[in-house]
């Protein structure tokens, strides 16, 4: 874990795409935790990379989305918890897809060093909620907590609009395939052209190194073209099979993760295949 001072307080927690990111501002009453790793002993780690930087206390935990790699690290921290109102039901339904009894079993079965699933894990629910905005307001950090969708129902970003600083969660990835498999491909590609009307920002991004919105519009784009060539092809007759294998679809910037290439082109064929349903 790679502990980056983006702008003075304001700290990225970058992991190499090993998994997802963190970070925490610190203010003049104590430390804000944006996120907080994939498990509890990385959770357990974060904190003291924090004490290297401040001795403040931890005040708030923020999840920008629900998803295991963001969240699973909060018991590490005995605070408050702020999310979306949706973030709590949205966990819920996730654990019961993917953590329930049978399924737990079976991954740990094939994966023994993950024993923690059923031995150590607590899931921290959020009990600060808000719908469309927060403002936290700590001098001589000022953060926005602003729902934005997308990514997930419950994905909001942490803007620190003095700083020039926002923290996307899964709204951005860099470096990497993005996960789009729980996406509205749309309402992403709205979020990211609001992301860019905030002006010049230091992104951190939820997987990757940091990047700025120039880096955000090129992702919007880019999912813009892929909308776009997945649905002319649909429109012409191509089956989902046949769009997952055509070359005329605009590539992906990097070879990793073939397997999540072709699920977010299912994603994206799916999700405009609906929508044409219900006209």
């Amino acid at each position: 874990m790679q502990i980056t001072e983006v702008e003075p307080g304001i700290f990225a927690c970058l992991t190499a795409n090993e998994t997802a990111n963190a970070g925490f501002v610190v203010t003049a009453r104590g430390v804000i935790v944006v996120d907080s790793l994939s498990t509890p002993a990385r959770g357990r780690e974060l904190a003291p990379a924090i004490q290297a930087q401040t001795n403040k206390p931890v005040l708030l935990v923020i999840n920008t989305h629900h998803h295991f790699d963001h969240v699973l690290g909060n018991q590490a921290f005995a605070v408050p918890v702020v999310a979306h109102c949706a973030l709590a039901e949205q966990l819920v339904q996730a654990v019961a897809r993917d953590l329930g009894p049978d399924e737990a079993a079976t991954w740990i079965l094939e994966h023994p060093e993950d024993r923690w699933l059923v031995d150590e894990l607590e899931l921290i629910y959020p009990n600060i909620l808000f719908e469309d905005h927060l403002l936290i307001d700590l001098p001589p950090q000022r953060l926005v907590v602003q729902h934005l969708g997308g990514h997930t129902p419950d994905s909001s970003i942490v803007d620190l609009p003095e700083q020039c600083v926002v923290f996307a969660g899964d709204l951005v990835f860099e470096g990497r395939v993005p996960f789009l498999r729980h996406e509205d491909i749309r309402r992403t590609i709205d979020a990211l052209r609001r992301l860019e009307r905030r002006g010049d920002r230091s992104v951190v991004p939820g997987h990757g190194d940091l990047c700025n919105t120039a880096y955000v519009a090129r992702l919007r784009g880019y999912l813009e073209a892929r909308v776009e060539a997945v649905g002319r092809l649909a429109a012409n007759g191509r089956t989902k099979e046949e769009v997952l294998d055509s070359s005329q679809l605009p590539p992906w910037w990097t070879d990793d993760r073939p397997d999540l290439r072709r699920a977010n082109v299912e994603r994206v064929y799916d999700e405009l295949s609906a929508a044409a349903a219900a006209i």
